[in-house]
């Protein structure tokens, strides 16, 4: 008796993580820089999933200067694609609010397990991913975890299923994935900053 397959492999609860990249902000990570470590000399930074390293306010979309606009509507228009890809091509056109803090990690930092409460989409840019030590390693990657609560009972090598999911950073990378998504970041281990920019979304009028 032949056995054959009725349908193709059919994927389900896929966990959408979209990366965009902006080699052309070069000039605006400079100047993001600058005006990150200038407010992180002044103030002492919150505590929250960092282990070490430096937790701006939330509020650095208030913070002056051109840059930090150019950063607000890179966001604003790598959201819309999101919608766009996940929501249908008209996307979604109500207000949001965005919730934006700098990231300022050294030489051991790193950040706890934790997912964004309250918000639709969470993300992360790229200033300047420092000079890891090792090229090899895991130094300073965000990682996140297979959101399925039963996916790593039993693992085979003929399973996918129950593994992480790691990505290497880079300048000018920005990545948006779901707000409950469970994730971390690797301890950093370099000689140099390694500067980033985390934001939440909130969809208001669904709200």
């Amino acid at each position: 008796m032949d056995v054959k397959l009725k349908n193709d492999i059919e994927l389900c609860w896929g966990t959408p993580i979209f990366v965009f990249e902006f080699p052309e902000m070069q000039n605006i990570n400079t100047d993001l820089i600058s005006i990150i470590l200038d407010n992180m000399e002044h103030t002492t930074g919150l505590s929250k999933s960092n282990n070490g390293g430096w937790h701006s306010t939330d509020d650095m979309l208030s913070w002056p200067g051109d840059s930090i606009n150019v950063l607000s509507q890179t966001i604003l228009k790598s959201f819309h694609i999101v919608t766009q890809r996940t929501a249908g091509h008209l996307g979604y056109k109500g207000q949001v609010q965005i919730t934006c803090w700098a990231n300022v990690n050294g030489n051991g930092d790193s950040n706890d397990v934790h997912n964004h409460p309250q918000s639709s989409w969470s993300g992360v840019y790229y200033v300047d991913t420092g000079t890891p030590r090792s090229l090899d390693g895991n130094s300073g990657q965000i990682y996140f975890l297979d959101p399925r609560s039963g996916a790593g009972m039993c693992q085979d090598p003929f399973q996918m299923y129950g593994m992480g999911r790691e990505f290497k950073p880079e300048n000018g990378q920005l990545l948006l994935f779901p707000s409950w998504l469970m994730h971390g970041v690797h301890s950093y281990l370099g000689n140099t900053k390694r500067i980033s920019i985390a934001f939440n979304i909130s969809l208001l009028e669904l709200m």
